[in-house]
């Protein structure tokens, strides 16, 4: 497919009807990505391209993965190609990233050439840029997968100067006056913007941030990455121009990153009345956390029962439909369970209390009896009892519990915390006091926390033909 000189005449993407035809279209490839297949273990089913035309026209075209390897080495993003012989075919309802109805798959007899002379005047760029009002329409929907523009207030996350890490990077996002969002990175979207972000000048925070796939969670509006997800800083690109324009305040200072991974390596002892403050203070926010937190366990609380039957692929709890039990994620009619623990403790430490949420490595080590042995001899035992006497036997017992605060304890509805992990004791230097840590000029690590969560709130999955979706919130 050799680059082409001379360009005929040909039809504009507006004019594109459905099936095949000997036509060709000439358009500039604005950016490609693989796309995925999350429902069957992110199996590769091809490459989307996203074109725009020299009438400002944005259609998407699909390459299925079986000849994808032939012409991937023809595609140059920014180029301007003809592709010819290929079917018109319409888009699917959901995960739509143009506004056009059709799309451009390629077939054995599609060609394309990259147009070197003679080309058509096309637009570097455009985007489907959604404000915020539309944005939470769409959020939950997974009808579109928008682009949005705005300004960084700020960047959170673990390792932000390791552009390899992939770990979840959290942006607080300015998409409109007075209107703040967080924008979640995940994967490939994360390491990107870690690299661009070190090798940038972050006093030019306002960007585009393509295909998000908006959710609301707890109350609170998400801009959730995908493998599409590309970032834009060009202050020249008309989108981010105008955005620069409508600010109350000029650009000027380095919009701060704050490292979590800095701030939760030490696991600070706390009590739970500053468990229950850090919640309360942070609001929105959903900065991940550790803390160590001594109590004696009062009940094991039976409302939401001791176990749940796990799905034996991806580990979530199986949902019952009808009279059979099914997994919402690996969608197999012939998926395994296992039963699990999942124990509630209502814990006190003398001053206040709280449910702690233990799973099931935790509860082995405690009860040194897996949850569906103990069911099983439950049964066998002929008894009725709700609760296993292991169970029981875990009132009035002190024990030290590491907590993870995760986003999903920052919702109202939920005040639970969930526990990472059980000790008998701990060294008793571990206890000091924030007061003694203050008047001894030690650093407090829950002070250290919440500092930097203060008035940042980050957060919840890709993109292209039935792929989409990625991590959400766990409890």
């Amino acid at each position: 497919m050799a680059s082409s000189g001379v360009v005929l005449a040909h039809s504009a993407f507006d004019g594109l009807r459905l099936g095949r035809s000997a036509q060709f279209v000439v358009g500039r490839l604005l950016r490609f990505w693989d796309s995925k297949n999350i429902k069957k273990q992110g199996e590769f089913m091809g490459i989307t391209l996203l074109l725009l035309d020299e009438k400002n026209s944005v259609i998407h075209g699909f390459i299925p993965a079986g000849r994808a390897p032939h012409y991937r080495p023809f595609l140059r993003a920014g180029s301007v190609v003809r592709i010819s012989r290929f079917e018109v075919a319409r888009c699917t309802n959901m995960y739509k990233i143009t506004d056009h109805p059709f799309v451009i798959r390629f077939i054995p007899q599609t060609t394309i050439d990259e147009v070197v002379e003679n080309a058509p005047i096309i637009n570097l760029q455009k985007f489907m840029l959604r404000k915020f009002e539309p944005l939470q329409a769409l959020a939950n929907t997974n009808l579109e997968l928008p682009d949005v523009v705005g300004q960084i207030q700020s960047v959170q996350g673990s390792d932000l100067k390791d552009a390899t890490v992939t770990t979840r990077v959290v942006v607080r996002f300015v998409i409109e006056p007075r209107v703040v969002v967080s924008l979640s990175l995940w994967d490939d979207a994360a390491a990107n913007f870690r690299g661009l972000i070190n090798s940038g000048d972050r006093t030019q925070s306002v960007m585009v941030v393509t295909t998000v796939n908006p959710k609301i969670f707890g109350g609170n509006l998400y801009l959730n990455s995908t493998p599409a997800t590309q970032f834009y800083f060009d202050p020249e690109l008309q989108a981010i121009a105008e955005f620069t324009t409508s600010l109350e305040a000029p650009l000027g200072e380095a919009f701060p990153c704050i490292d979590t991974k800095k701030g939760i390596k030490k696991k600070e002892a706390v009590s739970i009345r500053e468990l229950h403050k850090f919640i309360s203070d942070s609001d929105e926010q959903t900065q991940e956390a550790d803390f160590i937190c001594k109590g004696r366990v009062v009940e094991v609380m039976q409302q939401n029962g001791w176990s749940y039957v796990s799905c034996t692929g991806c580990s979530r709890k199986l949902e019952k439909f009808g009279t059979s039990l099914r997994c919402t994620r690996c969608i197999n009619p012939n998926i395994t369970g296992v039963i699990k623990y999942r124990v509630e403790l209502l814990v006190d430490d003398g001053n206040d209390n709280a449910t702690f949420v233990v799973f099931d490595r935790e509860m082995l080590k405690l009860t040194k009896q897996d949850a569906a042995g103990l069911t099983l001899a439950e049964i066998n035992g002929g008894g009725n009892e709700e609760l296993p006497q292991c169970l029981k036997d875990l009132a009035g017992k002190d024990f030290v519990f590491q907590i993870r605060v995760t986003p999903f304890n920052f919702t109202p509805s939920h005040r639970t915390f969930t526990v990472s992990a059980i000790l008998d004791n701990i060294t008793p230097e571990t206890f000091k006091t924030n007061e003694a840590q203050v008047e001894s000029g030690e650093p407090s690590a829950s002070a250290s926390v919440k500092g930097a969560v203060e008035g940042n709130a980050p957060n919840p999955p890709g993109c292209g033909v039935n792929e989409i979706g990625r991590k959400r919130p766990r409890e």
